[in-house]
């Protein structure tokens, strides 16, 4: 009967301790931004690779050209979101073309895609 009730408790206490980690660790796993809407509203730093049509294409969605900063490679990218909003270097989120956002995330892990993907023309593809 000991036995019994030994590894009821074990259970027991295995299912609090797994409920209390999801608890406190699962507002870390939510991303801060939500899509280009939460970009639009809110103030924290956007980066775009430089040379790109999308600086353009952000302040023409109303996003002030001083929270853009323009990157130059794939390792701009991975160390400004890893410093993230608050240092002076880091940014909330990277506004890129598809292609290039997907030779990104296979070389760099930790980073994902997140919200709706929105289009803007300026790909094609032709053959002869």
């Amino acid at each position: 009967m000991v036995l019994i009730w030994l590894f009821v408790v074990l259970i027991i206490t295995s299912s609090y301790t797994a409920n209390l980690t999801s608890i406190l660790t699962i507002h870390q796993l939510t991303p801060v931004v939500k899509g280009i809407s939460s970009l639009q509203t809110g103030t924290d730093p956007i980066g775009y690779q430089t040379g790109s049509f999308v600086k353009n294409y952000l302040i023409n969605m109303n996003i002030a050209a001083e929270r853009l900063r323009g990157m130059a490679s794939i390792t701009d990218y991975a160390d400004a979101l890893t410093k993230g909003p608050t240092d002076p270097a880091g940014v909330a989120a990277i506004v890129e073309e598809l292609p290039y956002v997907e030779v990104f995330l296979s070389t760099k892990c930790g980073f994902s895609i997140v919200g709706d993907q929105f289009t803007k023309g300026g790909w094609g593809y032709v053959s002869n």
